[in-house]
């Protein structure tokens, strides 16, 4: 019979196997996403509107957008200080984007954006509910997978520049 000390040594070891393959994993594979761009809105404001400013995460730079189609991560937020919530997957056609005027269309409504450095995404995401105190219906949450691939992402840029 094993004693139930070595059975929780092995399973410790094994966890610990896991997480170094999968940091491995992820340090290896080329940053997804390498561009990021807070938007403003050049529509008429309504409300509190402004205060929800969103984060687009991209994996090319919006002005020289050569793809008919680019999925990215819109992260809003709340004042650039704290996550609101986050959606991964939208579609940003080549046609939304405007590189004169630094403007694009994102779900019917026009904004102003502008590139941030990778530390400041860092910042965000590794401090997601920020520093201004306001009432939230639930925690704002990435899933913990695209959360920890977004951070590899951008701390290597972080690094690089």
């Amino acid at each position: 019979m094993i004693a139930p000390s070595a059975c929780y040594r092995d399973g410790v070891r094994i966890a610990l196997a896991a997480v170094l393959l999968w940091a491995t994993t992820v340090s290896a594979q080329p940053a997804r996403y390498r561009h990021a761009y807070y938007l403003f809105l050049a529509d008429r404001v309504t409300g509190c509107e402004p205060c929800y400013i969103p984060l687009l995460l991209t994996s090319a730079p919006l002005d020289a957008l050569g793809v008919p189609a680019l999925d990215v991560v819109v992260i809003t937020t709340y004042e650039r200080d704290s996550i609101w919530s986050s959606e991964k997957g939208v579609r940003l056609a080549a046609a939304d984007v405007v590189p004169v005027g630094r403007t694009l269309r994102l779900r019917d409504k026009r904004y102003r954006y502008q590139e941030i450095s990778p530390r400041e995404v860092v910042r965000l995401l590794e401090n997601p509910r920020g520093a201004i105190p306001i009432g939230r219906p639930m925690t704002p949450a990435l899933p913990a997978a695209e959360l920890a691939q977004l951070l590899a992402d951008f701390r290597a840029l972080s690094t690089e520049r």
